[in-house]
C-alpha cells in the first residue's frame, strides 16, 4: 500500500485564521450593536428633551394667554376674553402632570417643577383674586387692582426664569449627551476602519493560503495520478505473478506428485520383495521412507488447497450453514465416527459467501477439533451462530487485525473441549507452516488455519478463538450480511 504524508500546517493555519476571522467579525457586530443601541439612546434622549421643551413652552403659552385674556377683559369688559383664562388650570394641570411622569427618576428636575408649579399656582391664584376684586367694584380698575396686576408681571417673569431653568438643564445633558455619543462615534468608526484592515489582511492572508493549496493540490494529484500508475504497474506484475503460481499450483498437483507415486510404488515392491528378509534395518529404512513420501504428498496437496484459498471467488452465493453443516459432517462421517465424537448443531440462520471456500474452511475446523482432542477424552463440538454489530465486535476484540467494512455480521462459533492453547499463541495458529506441536504428538503440515484465514478475508470477514488450556476452544468466524 502506498501511502502519502500530506503537509497539513497549512489547514491548521487556516483554522487559526477563520477562528481569528469570526473573533473580529463577532467583535465588529458587537460593536454595530452597541453603536446602534447608543445611538438609539441619543435620540431617545433628545427625543425626550423635545417633549420636555415642548410641554414647557405650553405652560408658559397657557399661563400667558390667561394672563393676557384676563387683561382684555379688564380693558373692554367683554367675557370673551375670560375663554383662555378659564381654561388655564386644567391645561397647565395636564401638561405638570406628564412632566411629573416624566422627570420620575429625575431628582434635580423634579425640584425645578415643584418651584416652577408653586410660581403657576401662585400667579393663576392672583389673575383670579385681580378678577374677583375687579367684578366687586364694578368693572372699575382700582389703584389696588393695578398693584396686584403688576405683581402678576413679575410672577410671570419667575415663571419664565423657572421653565428656562428646567430648559437649560435639559439643554445642558442633551449637549453632554451628544460629546459622549460623538466621542463614541469617532472610537467606533476607529475600530471599525480597525477591523476593516485587519478582515483585508487576513482576507489577503486567506488568499495565500488558498493559493499555496491549491499548488500543493496540484502536486499531491501529481504524486497520486504517478502512484496510481505504480500501482496498475504493480498489480499488473501481481496478476502475473499470480498466474505463475497457478501454473505453479498445477505443476505441483501433477508433475511433483508423479515422482512421488514411483517412490512409494517402488518402495513397496522392494517391501514386498524383502518380505521373508530378516533385514530389520533396510525394512525401517523403507518404513521411514514411505512416511515421509507421504507427509511430501500431503504437504504438497496442501499447498495447493492454500493458493487455491487465495483467489477471490464469487462470495455472494446465498447458503443455508444448516445444510453446509450437513454436507460437511458427512464427508467426516468416518473420523467423527472414530474418534466418537459428540457435535450439537444449533439452528443456524441463511447468509451469503462462497459455498465451496466456506465448506473448506468449517471443515478445517473441525478436523481441528477432532485432531486436538484430549487423551482419554470423548470430543464435544458445539456449534452455534448468532448476529453481532460491528460495535458489539470491536468491544469483544475479536477482529482487532482485520478492516470491518460491513454493520452486521454472522458469527460462527465452533467450541470444543480440546486441549486449548495459550492466548499469547493466538496470532502464530493462522500463520503458515507454524506449529504449536511436535508432529510426533500431532499430525499435519501448519497449513490447515492459514487457510481458514485466507478464505475469511477473501469475505471481507473475520477469524479469531477464545481458548483456555487443557479446557476448550472457541474458533469465531464473522461473515459480514450483504445486502
Amino acid at each position: 500500500m502506498i501511502k502519502l504524508n500530506l503537509n497539513i500546517s497549512h489547514k491548521k493555519h487556516f483554522y487559526i485564521i477563520s477562528v481569528f476571522s469570526l473573533l473580529i467579525l463577532s467583535a465588529s457586530v458587537a460593536l454595530a450593536l452597541i453603536t446602534i443601541y447608543q445611538t438609539n439612546q441619543s435620540i431617545a434622549s433628545l427625543d425626550h428633551s423635545y417633549n420636555i421643551n415642548l410641554k414647557i413652552e405650553r405652560i408658559l403659552s397657557y399661563t400667558k394667554d390667561a394672563e393676557t385674556g384676563q387683561r382684555g377683559y379688564i380693558i373692554t369688559r367683554n367675557t370673551d376674553f375670560l375663554e383662555p383664562y378659564l381654561h388655564a388650570k386644567e391645561n397647565i394641570d395636564k401638561e405638570l402632570s406628564e412632566l411629573y411622569i416624566a422627570f420620575e427618576n429625575d431628582i434635580e428636575q423634579r425640584k425645578n417643577l415643584d418651584s416652577l408649579k408653586f410660581d403657576i399656582r401662585y400667579q393663576l391664584n392672583l389673575l383670579s383674586f385681580v378678577k374677583s376684586s375687579f367684578e366687586k367694584s364694578n368693572n372699575k380698575l382700582t389703584d389696588s387692582i393695578g398693584v396686584f396686576v403688576y405683581r402678576g408681571r413679575v410672577a410671570m417673569n419667575q415663571i419664565r426664569e423657572k421653565a428656562n431653568q428646567i430648559k437649560g438643564v435639559e439643554l445642558r445633558r442633551l449637549q453632554i449627551n451628544k460629546e459622549e455619543t460623538y466621542r463614541k462615534s469617532r472610537f467606533s468608526i476607529g475600530v471599525i476602519i480597525l477591523t476593516c484592515s485587519l478582515s483585508l489582511l487576513i482576507l489577503l492572508c486567506v488568499l495565500i493560503l488558498l493559493n499555496s493549496a491549491f499548488h500543493k493540490k496540484i502536486e499531491v494529484e501529481k504524486n497520486l495520478i504517478s502512484s496510481q500508475q505504480l500501482l496498475e504497474h504493480q498489480v499488473h506484475r501481481l496478476n502475473l505473478s499470480n498466474k505463475e503460481l497457478e501454473q505453479f499450483a498445477y505443476v505441483a498437483s501433477h508433475d511433483l506428485q508423479e515422482p512421488l507415486r514411483k517412490i512409494m510404488a517402488f518402495s513397496e515392491r522392494i517391501g514386498s520383495k524383502l518380505v521373508n528378509e530378516k533385514n530389520d534395518e533396510v525394512i525401517n529404512y523403507l518404513e521411514r521412507l514411505n512416511r515421509s513420501a507421504a507427509r511430501m504428498r500431503t504437504l504438497i496437496q496442501d499447498l495447493l488447497m492454500y493458493s487455491r484459498s487465495t483467489r477471490v471467488l464469487d462470495a455472494n452465493e446465498k447458503i443455508d450453514f444448516n445444510e453446509l453443516f450437513k454436507i460437511i459432517m458427512e464427508d467426516m462421517d468416518a473420523s467423527i465416527v472414530n474418534e466418537k465424537a459428540k457435535i450439537t448443531l444449533a439452528k443456524l440462520p441463511t447468509n451469503k459467501g462462497n459455498k465451496t471456500q466456506l465448506r473448506q474452511l468449517f471443515q478445517n475446523l473441525l478436523s481441528n477439533s477432532l485432531k486436538f482432542h484430549k487423551q482419554g477424552n470423548i470430543p464435544r463440538i458445539e456449534i452455534w451462530a448468532e448476529w453481532n454489530t460491528v460495535s458489539k465486535i470491536s468491544e469483544k476484540n475479536w477482529a482487532k487485525d482485520f478492516n470491518l467494512n460491513y454493520p452486521n455480521y454472522l458469527c460462527v462459533f465452533i467450541k470444543d473441549n480440546g486441549i486449548g492453547f495459550e492466548p499469547h499463541y493466538l496470532q502464530q495458529i493462522f500463520v503458515i507452516f507454524q506449529r504449536l506441536h511436535a508432529r510426533v504428538e500431532y499430525e499435519g503440515t501448519g497449513i490447515g488455519l492459514a487457510i481458514c484465514k485466507k478464505i475469511v478475508e477473501n469475505h471481507e470477514g473475520f477469524i479469531t478463538a477464545e481458548s483456555v488450556p487443557d479446557d476448550h476452544t472457541t474458533f469465531i468466524v464473522g461473515l459480514p450480511q450483504k445486502n
